[in-house]
């Protein structure tokens, strides 16, 4: 490419960002590879020979995150040796009291971050022209985007230019958006024009491709499992008149949905080979919904193997919602516990209960069997 110039674009890092899914441990290694990913995308500013990196939106979770935090930011910042240009989205807003005005961000960034805060075009290597459209409340009034670009006349001779913006498009948040929505039309007429030559978005956490010049970066670490390709950071070479975008992959986490229909011992053997065949499971989440109908003891065998599974993994999570594993309990089954006395009057009242319709008999009889062949 002629005078062509190659930066990286990331987004929502949410650095402070919790996940009740994941117990203390697995919540402390997420957290710290959140961070890691950031200092990788140093590694690839190095590889590509990249001239800055751009973050466009949410690099904070919110603007009341720990100071700690926002300390081993600026460490992890610090890791990126060429310029990089920050975003306020829609969780770091510029609002009064935000974490960018406060002495741990102040007194402990890096010197080569800037903090876009208004939309004045920013010149941060020669022949490229920033411009930015920082969240000034988490609720806006109008379309995100239009501050950073409304008034621009096509970009000088010469002149690179790149538009920095977080927010949902109207064209992909289905109507479900309660903010107002980034105009897509309204962004590639002023690419068509001349006024940008590269669109940078944020908040949409999978990389998406919305035209050649317009694109989400997605997070830099996986949040979720419904995003379809996290973990990436783009590789942007752009000129006025060419560009290529490559996604890099900086992630090391993975989010995990699956959906098991069980109903004999066939079955729970094929959700024990899925456990068995996910790799990296210190880092992975799972999110599993079933159905179906199991003897007894199965319906044990069930809840031991996630249980253990849970032990393996960074979480294994039952998905309340889509769980509706029905115990089927026979007469051999409860016969073979041998209960006597009160144990065996309370064991014929669930049954019952259960033959009634009543599901939570049913739970109560699955532990009860648990707990007896344990005992035994």
């Amino acid at each position: 490419m002629n005078d062509s110039i190659t930066f990286l674009h990331s987004s929502d890092w949410q650095l402070g960002m919790m996940r009740r899914f994941l117990g203390p441990d697995g919540q402390a290694r997420w957290a710290q590879a959140r961070l890691d990913a950031v200092m990788r995308i140093g590694d690839v500013a190095n590889d590509t020979g990249a001239a800055f990196v751009v973050v466009t939106g949410d690099v904070f979770e919110h603007n009341q995150v720990e100071r700690q935090t926002i300390l081993r930011a600026c460490e992890a910042l610090k890791r990126i040796e060429v310029p990089v240009v920050l975003l306020p989205g829609n969780h770091d807003a510029l609002e009064p009291g935000s974490l960018w005005s406060s002495a741990q961000w102040l007194g402990h960034a890096p010197d080569h971050v800037v903090v876009v805060t208004d939309s004045r075009p920013l010149e941060i290597v020669p022949g490229v022209e920033i411009v930015g459209a920082p969240w000034r409340s988490r609720r806006p009034v109008s379309d995100p985007a239009a501050p950073g670009y409304a008034e621009l006349k096509p970009a000088p001779a010469g002149t690179t230019r790149i538009l920095l913006a977080h927010g949902q498009l109207t064209s992909l948040s289905g109507g479900m958006s309660d903010v107002p929505t980034i105009d897509q039309a309204a962004l590639e007429a002023a690419v068509a024009d001349g006024r940008l030559h590269y669109v940078g978005l944020g908040d949409r956490h999978s990389t998406t491709e919305v035209t050649e010049r317009i694109w989400f970066s997605g997070t830099q670490e996986v949040t979720a499992p419904e995003e379809t390709h996290p973990g990436n950071v783009l590789k942007v070479t752009v000129s006025t008149a060419e560009i290529e975008v490559e996604p890099i992959r900086v992630g090391a986490w993975h989010m995990v949905e699956h959906h098991a229909e069980l109903y004999d011992e066939e079955s729970l053997i094929a959700l024990e080979d899925f456990f068995a065949e996910l790799p990296e499971k210190e880092r992975t989440y799972v999110r599993l919904a079933a159905d179906g109908s199991l003897p007894l003891p199965l319906l044990s065998r069930l809840d031991a193997m996630v249980d253990a599974q849970g032990e393996v993994f960074a979480s294994v999570e039952r998905w309340a919602k889509f769980w509706t594993v029905r115990p089927a309990p026979d007469a051999a089954d409860l016969d073979a516990l041998q209960l006597s006395g009160p144990a065996r009057a309370a064991m014929e009242e669930l049954r019952q209960a259960l033959a009634g319709g009543d599901e939570s008999a049913g739970a109560a009889l699955t532990l009860m069997h648990r707990l007896a062949r344990d005992a035994g």
